[in-house]
């Protein structure tokens, strides 16, 4: 039950009982708020989405009904440990598969941490969305409700065993610090060197007024291709209504690793190329540059955005890959709970002589909070 729902049913039983009421002190009533304001938040939000797709030369069309695992349910909350000193944690599940109607065990952790914050800026530890991800990302990882054909950067160092730092804010600038605690067991169960690996990220990030730019760097020591990524990202906020921006990762790519990680004239959709784990798996590496704008009517948003993306090197001759991504969006709030939109992609890959292929999806979907 959320802390407001308790809160509500507190103070109906209070109103239901007036002799209680007025046997209760102020002390009591201040120790009673603290309380519910300490007691953590239950949330989540359930998603169903149509997509209807045509890969040419691959899949061919397809429809389903489905949320991708975007369902969740968590909990979370903070409270003052010390004057200035905030303690907070949060726990969220995803994979439910609300659509399949049945109970599955693919229901899995997607972010679970706990951390502190203050005038020293803010540490946190476990797993969560790493820096690199959320100074530079790609629209493949925001965004988009959907927009599975979208290009994600080649970071590899993974979202879980982090251990995160940004600094508090010193005229607009902020610095940003990660590193994965990468275990020899842990990476000896996947089949990995049993060395023990810290891969990390760095970057900053400056904000002005409408204008803001982020730099970033991955090392990927984690990762068969090791070669360190970096990024950058421009937002500019135009009007109120109006914002653009504009970003580019790059990682040089590995022959050794792709020659042995990419198969000849694999699906350029469906692989780990499109899922921002090219590194790791294929060691392609690449150059990521794309451009969006989004613009705010009312409870409505529209969002329009460009990507190119090419293959740093080729792993099984058959070319390096070029690829270019449109992605359209509308979204409308129905209300502070429930949202709905459309969205439309078209992406084109070529692959030297082996394929020059068009890949086009539409989205319909909705989303309730709670």
């Amino acid at each position: 039950m959320k802390k407001t729902a308790i809160a509500s049913a507190i103070a109906f039983a209070m109103v239901a009982a007036p002799t209680v009421v007025s046997a209760a002190t102020s002390k009591e009533f201040s120790e009673l708020n603290a309380r519910l304001d300490a007691m953590p938040e239950i949330y989540g939000n359930v998603q169903m989405i149509y997509t209807n797709s045509d890969h040419e030369d691959f899949e061919g069309s397809g429809s389903q009904l489905t949320d991708y695992t975007y369902s969740t349910l968590g909990i979370r909350g903070s409270h003052e440990i010390m004057p200035g000193v905030e303690a907070f944690g949060k726990l969220e599940l995803e994979g439910f598969f609300p659509t399949e109607g049945e109970t599955n065990e693919t229901i899995e952790t997607d972010e679970a941490y706990l951390g502190v914050r203050g005038n020293f800026g803010e540490v946190w530890v476990g797993s969560d969305d790493s820096q690199y991800e959320t100074l530079i990302g790609g629209y493949g990882n925001w965004y988009y409700e959907v927009g599975n054909g979208n290009f994600y950067a080649n970071w590899t160092t993974g979202e879980d065993d982090l251990i995160q730092y940004v600094s508090p804010s010193f005229g607009g600038l902020t610095l940003h610090g990660v590193m994965q605690v990468d275990g020899k067991s842990e990476r000896d169960e996947n089949g990995q060197s049993r060395d023990n690996k810290y891969p990390y990220q760095l970057g900053m990030k400056y904000q002005h007024d409408r204008f803001a730019v982020a730099l970033a760097m991955d090392s990927n020591d984690g990762a068969a291709n090791n070669e360190n990524t970096y990024g950058v990202r421009v937002d500019f906020f135009v009007t109120d209504a109006l914002s653009l921006n504009a970003f580019y990762s790059t990682q040089e790519g590995d022959e050794a690793v792709a020659a042995a990680g990419e198969s000849f004239g694999a699906d350029p959709v469906e692989s780990a190329e499109s899922f921002g784990n090219v590194a790791e798996n294929t060691g392609l590496g690449e150059d990521l540059i794309g451009i969006q704008g989004i613009y705010t009517m009312g409870a409505s948003r529209f969002t329009l955005s460009y990507e190119m993306e090419e293959d740093d090197v080729d792993g099984a001759g058959d070319g390096k890959r070029e690829s270019t991504n449109i992605t359209a969006q509308a979204l409308h709030n129905v209300s502070d709970k429930l949202y709905v939109y459309v969205e439309g992609l078209h992406r084109n890959d070529e692959e030297g002589d082996v394929y020059d292929s068009a890949y086009n999806e539409l989205n319909i979907g909705g989303a309730y909070l709670f």
